[in-house]
């Protein structure tokens, strides 16, 4: 009984070994095929990984190479930039010189023109004075005498838009006569009076060239006749003013011109006896004298070389 129990036992000993080497060998083989397993996984990880990295090494290698692009634009963009502000500090330099100068122009052309107005009123001042001088002539007249008119109520003695005294013929001829009249002789004393009193200035009589009595006559007759009657009827009129005052003559007869223009140059246009009236008459001008003239500007332009 015992002896086959033991036997027993024995034989259940020896076939736990083996049993239990079966199992550490399947455990084994579990653990290999699991580390195996694991083996692969880490390489196919490492392969997919190294493949990302290179990925993402190429990617960084683009925005690299975009950077050193982005850099190199920038540095470019900076010199550009640089070189602007160069030029725009060279131009603000320039602009400031030329305000500069504008403002001292301005002030060379604001003294110029205080210059020029200075000689532009003495220039004024002698191209009135003709009118000054017929005006004042005029004035004396009809002081003495009261405003000459027509019929009509037109003046027979008047300044016409060019600074001339005009002077109707019927207040000192007969209508195709060179002989003045008696009322014409006194009419010319006046005139004689007025213009000795105005050549007695010496400012005055500086500046006077030539005092030029012409004759006007109307269209009735031939240009022969008509240029022969305002020939006579201009020196009629000088001489009588200076016969009716001797000091005119003496004094200031060099200063007197006779001239004569036919039916030429009329006034009023027509052939009613109203516009042949007006043509036929006796002008009176006054001739500047061109030196002082030329000395004004003359000394103008002396004071704008210094």
């Amino acid at each position: 009984m015992r002896l086959a129990r033991a036997r027993r036992e024995a034989t259940e000993e020896e076939s736990f070994w083996p049993s239990f080497t079966d199992v550490m060998s399947s455990l084994v083989f579990v653990l290999f095929f699991c580390i195996l397993i694991l083996v692969i996984r880490q390489i196919v990880n490492a392969s997919v990984w190294d493949d990302r990295l290179m990925k993402a090494d190429m990617a960084l290698a683009g925005k690299q190479a975009q950077l050193e692009s982005v850099n190199r634009e920038l540095e470019t963009k900076k010199a550009e930039l640089s070189s602007l502000e160069s030029t725009l500090s060279s131009r603000e330099a320039e602009i400031e010189n030329l305000r500069i100068q504008l403002e001292q122009d301005r002030a060379a052309l604001a003294q110029k023109e205080e210059e020029l107005s200075k000689v532009r009123s003495q220039l004024q001042e002698i191209s009135v004075l003709r009118l000054s001088i017929l005006g004042q002539v005029k004035e004396s007249i009809e002081k003495e005498l009261g405003p000459l008119l027509s019929t009509g109520g037109e003046p027979l003695v008047d300044i016409d838009d060019n600074a001339n005294l005009v002077i109707n013929s019927s207040l000192l001829f007969d209508k195709g006569s060179s002989r003045i009249s008696a009322s014409g002789q006194k009419l010319l004393e006046k005139f004689a009076v007025a213009f000795e009193r105005i050549l007695s200035d010496p400012e005055t009589r500086k500046n006077i060239d030539a005092i030029i009595v012409s004759g006007y006559a109307d269209s009735d007759d031939t240009f022969e006749y008509n240029y022969n009657l305002s020939c006579q009827r201009a020196i009629a009129v000088i001489v009588t003013m200076m016969k009716s005052n001797p000091v005119l003559e003496t004094k200031y007869g060099a200063y007197f011109q006779a001239s004569g223009f036919s039916e030429f140059r009329p006034i009023a246009l027509g052939d009613d006896e109203a516009a042949k009236s007006k043509n036929r008459r006796i002008q009176i001008s006054i001739n500047i004298k061109d030196g002082n003239l030329q000395k004004i500007i003359s000394d103008y332009m002396s004071g704008r070389s210094q």
